[in-house]
């Protein structure tokens, strides 16, 4: 008896099905074009097996080859990759750092004096970094960058979702306590979980107490004339 075997719902041939065939109580696995053949006659009870899918079974008839579909365990899904698509603000640090490589190098006038070899001297990039336009401008980039990702790890630890599921704040009271109790960049690296906890229900019966206390929001933008 010829047979062939496919996946019930894809219509994917499938290979290295086992078939049984229970009278005979013998076995065969199907080839690599999913085509098997047994011995087998009227009546005979064949089971398919298969790693992942539902056993199947079928009784031969008159017909001179069998075609079977197996059911899978679970439903299938596509191969899906998983992308942090919001950074660590380390990760995100890190990446702009290496963006900005050169930048850094004009702005870095820590080593202006090296050793070697040769003994002390002074370092052309980093005399150039000191002295320099560019050098000034590639600094003044990196502190941006720095304070960029201060923040970053501030709002990591304390931001809407946090503050709203320990405050219960909502809507303009909510963005003035964000305003005016947003914690240094130190206490936030160094502060553990139940001491930034605590920072923000002792910061929220505070704000109850004067909820328009030093209120920032109310700050108009400045328009500066050239």
């Amino acid at each position: 008896m010829e047979g062939i075997v496919f996946d019930k719902d894809t219509k994917v041939r499938l290979n290295r099905v086992n078939i049984y065939n229970s009278r005979l109580q013998k076995a065969v696995f199907n080839n690599t074009k999913a085509e098997f053949n047994i011995a087998a006659k009227k009546g005979d009870l064949l089971i398919s097996s298969l790693s992942g899918y539902k056993t199947d079974t079928v009784i031969v008839g008159n017909q001179n080859s069998i075609v079977i579909f197996l059911k899978r365990l679970a439903i299938p899904l596509a191969q899906v990759t998983v992308r942090d698509t919001v950074l660590s603000a380390q990760a995100k640090y890190e990446a702009t750092k290496k963006e900005f490589k050169k930048m850094y190098r004009l702005g870095n006038d820590d080593d202006v004096l090296i050793t070697g070899p040769a003994g002390a001297g002074l370092g052309i990039d980093a005399i150039w970094s000191t002295f320099s336009r560019e050098g000034k401008n590639a600094r003044r980039l990196m502190e941006v960058m720095q304070r960029d990702f201060q923040n970053q790890v501030i709002d990591q630890r304390f931001n809407e979702r946090i503050v709203r599921r320990e405050t219960g704040l909502v809507g303009d009271k909510l963005y003035r306590f964000l305003l005016n109790y947003r914690p240094s960049y130190f206490f936030v690296i160094k502060a553990s979980e139940y001491e930034l906890l605590n920072y923000i229900k002792t910061a929220h019966k505070r704000f109850k107490s004067n909820p328009y206390y030093d209120d920032f929001s109310l700050l108009k933008p400045i328009s500066l004339s050239k």
